[in-house]
Order: C-alpha cells, then structure tokens, then sequence
C-alpha cells in the first residue's frame, strides 16, 4: 500500500515525523477516527475523532466530535488503536465517550463537594449568611469545628481540615454519638445543635449530596432532657438603684461607661448597641434607626428597627459623641478605634463592678437590661398601659401567629414605644434617686 504524507501506519512512521511552524494532523490507515497531533514543540497527542450517536449538530447531523487518548510514546501505537476500538463499540451501543468522562466528572466533582466539612460551609456561605447575624453565624460555625467535625475530618499539622467523611456516608448513629458527647458539656448548645444537622443534611439532600434526611432518625428524646435555665436579671429596685448610680460612676473607659449607660434606656441587643452607628440615629425626630438586615430578625416584610429616644438616651450620645463623634461607630473599640466595642467588654466591667453573684440577686449582663426592662414594665403594667404588642416591639421581639403578622408586620407602635419609654425614663429616675 502506498501511504501519503498524512497518513502512518508503523512506529518507524511516527517517530520520522518532526514538528513544523504550526501544529498538523495525522491520520491513522488502519484505524478509523484515530489521529496523531503533531505539536509545533516536538510533542504527539493521540486524538479519536467520531460522530455522537447522541448530539446533533445545527443542521441535524450526528455531531462530529473529538476526545484525547494521550500522549506518543506514553501510549503506544498499539495501545491508541486498543483504546480507540473500545470507544467504536460503546458508540455502536449508542453511548457517547465524551458524555461519559462528562458525567465522572461531574460525580467526581460533586463527591469533593460533598464532603462533610464543604457541605457545612456551603449551608452556612448560602443560607445563613443572608439572615443571620455575624456573631450567631460564628457560633453556628465554632459549634460544628470543635464538636461535629472532629468525628469525621482529617487535619494537617496545622490544624488545618485536609478532607472529610463525604455526608452520604454518615450515618445517624455516628452523629448522635457527637451529640451526646456534646450533651455532657451543654444541653442547651446540644439541642440547638441536633436542630442546625437537621438543617444541613436538608440543605444537602437539596443539592444531591445525599439521598435523604438521617436527622430525622434522631429525636430529643434521645438526648438528655435539657433543663430551661434564663438569664439572670436584676429586679430589685434597691439593688437596680444601686447599679444605675455604680454605673454612672465607673471609673474606666468613657467609651465602655457610656455604654452601658445606654442599656437601661434602649435594651438593645449586645450585637446592636455596641456596632451602633452614628448614622442610625436622628437627633431631631429623638429617633434610633436601624436596618433592619443588622437586626436579629431579618424578615424583609418588617420595616427597619424604630426605637424613641427619651432625653437621658440624647444626653449619653451626647456626652460620648466628643469621644467617637469622628468615627462611624457611636462605640468604637477601646483600643481597636477601626472596629465598633467588642460586645464582651460591658460584660467584663459589670463583673469588675461586682455585678455576678446569681445567688444574691445581683447578677447583670448587657443582655439583662432587657429582661429588667420586660419584667418591671410588667410588674407596673397599670400605672402606664401599654399594651403587649408595644412592649414586644420595644425588644423587637416577634409576636402573633405567621397569619398575624401577615396582616399586622407594617403596623407602626413608634408614638406608643415613646409613651412607654418616657414612663421608663421618670421609673428609673425615681429608683435612682
């Protein structure tokens, strides 16, 4: 047979060809579809080129198609015809190579997704971060690093997570253990937990990660039971008198005294107080304006967070406004002035003042403010008759059924919450006095 210039049939033949000044095409006699790429760098591509018995083309013909088959001499000459009969016969049997390495590919990909670890940072990246607030999301996340990931990650020397347990392969049994570990330490953090695994594995099964739901192999009754503990408050009026006047006399930061001077007249959440921004508040209207995506509750259907301003809170922003007015955080950090306080600083300073024995009734946090407030307006309800929807709203607290609040989210209570904090404003002046 004679052979023409683009075509072998031998090694002898392929090892005679060089490179040129572009790239060309060989043809293999023997073998059809099989082609050797000759690259302008001396190397040879192996090539299988082949109509799709699956695509079509724009004009309705079988699709032309190409898939690599190595590298010359790695792969011999031999090899490449074996390789390339193998894919005629799947193309007899109607099974497109290309489509097939597509979908290893994909599997493969979704099986790297789908390790524990990933799937966790995805539910977090993709649902919760949209709705929650940054301190709830990073307690979410240290949560599932210390307690869940141990029994199912590998880490480097570093402590870095190198790969996880891929979620189908968990099974519930395995994360009840975690869990009941866990409960050893923590009740409480335990059920939050058994409750944000249902969520993940429902987030997984979602993005094909795995076929069902394990969770819901895993009731509370398989932990232990958890005992309801509130937070600890100041209601004495003696012993609350004797904290607004200690308050009003701290002696360190002006930042952190201001602070918590604030507390009583907003009951504010920790989170928001201390990341309060000049530019929330409207010094005219005594208005607190907050987005409502900074809120604890995030709901779009709910206006922006709307909180009256009685006059001893305009005279605290006043007092500290010399110390921060410059920067956009009304409490900037005590020693990091480009970040707003860390919320555990007023906590610190109300132990330092003696303001942590449970037992003896004097236990206060930042958070405590608000169940100081909701307990003594509730004590006083005859004196200023505020309804209960007013009060919830001071809190920002969600209230009614979902059918309720369907009907009622743009109800606005701002010139009822005035009324009701100006009563609060002469109580506490008159137990501090």
């Amino acid at each position: 047979m004679k052979l023409n210039k683009s075509t072998f049939s031998t090694d002898k033949e392929i090892k005679a060809f060089k490179p040129k000044d572009k790239q060309y095409i060989l043809t293999d006699n023997y073998t059809k579809g099989l082609q050797l790429i000759i690259r302008t760098d001396g190397g040879k591509q192996w090539a299988f080129r082949y109509s799709s018995p699956m695509l079509k083309d724009k004009h309705n013909k079988p699709l032309r198609r190409q898939t690599g088959l190595g590298t010359y001499p790695i792969v011999s000459l031999i090899e490449a015809r074996n390789k390339a009969n193998e894919l005629k016969k799947e193309i007899s049997q109607g099974i497109d190579p290309l489509e097939i390495k597509k979908e290893i590919k994909d599997q493969v990909s979704i099986d790297d997704k789908s390790q524990f670890h990933k799937v966790v940072y995805q539910w977090i990246d993709e649902i919760l971060k949209p709705k929650l607030s940054h301190n709830t999301i990073s307690q979410i996340k240290r949560a599932f690093e210390n307690d869940i990931f141990p029994h199912f990650c590998k880490k480097d020397e570093h402590g870095n997570i190198i790969s996880s347990k891929p979620i189908k392969d968990i099974h519930h049994s395995q994360i009840l253990k975690a869990l009941i570990e866990k409960s050893k330490v923590s009740a409480e953090i335990t059920d939050k937990m058994l409750g944000w695994c249902r969520r993940v594995w429902t987030f997984a099964t979602s993005h094909g990660y795995c076929e069902y739901n394990i969770i819901i192999n895993i009731s509370r009754e398989m932990l232990p039971k958890i005992e309801v503990k509130h937070y600890p408050k100041i209601t004495d009026e003696k012993i609350l008198s004797r904290l607004l006047k200690d308050i009003d006399d701290y002696k360190g930061s002006p930042i952190v005294r201001n602070a918590l001077r604030l507390y009583p007249y907003t009951m504010l959440r920790a989170e928001n107080l201390t990341a309060l921004k000049w530019e929330y508040i409207d010094f005219e209207n005594k208005l607190l304006i907050i987005p409502r995506s900074q809120m604890k509750i995030k709901d779009k259907n709910l206006n922006d967070f709307k909180l009256p301003l009685v006059d001893k809170a305009i005279e605290i922003l006043n007092d500290i406004k010399p110390f921060t007015g410059w920067s956009p955080w009304v409490f900037h950090g005590v020693s990091n002035f480009n970040n707003p306080l860390n919320k555990e600083t007023c906590n610190k300073a109300l132990r330092v003042m003696g303001y942590d024995d449970e037992s003896a009734g004097t236990k206060q946090t930042q958070h405590s403010f608000r169940g100081t407030f909701r307990s003594l307006v509730d004590t006083y309800a005859n004196e200023h008759k505020a309804s209960y929807e007013v009060k919830e709203s001071i809190l920002d607290h969600n209230f009614g059924s979902a059918v309720e609040r369907a009907y009622t989210h743009k109800a606005d209570y701002t010139n009822q919450m005035r009324e009701l904090l100006e009563w609060w404003e002469e109580f506490l002046d008159k137990i501090k006095k």
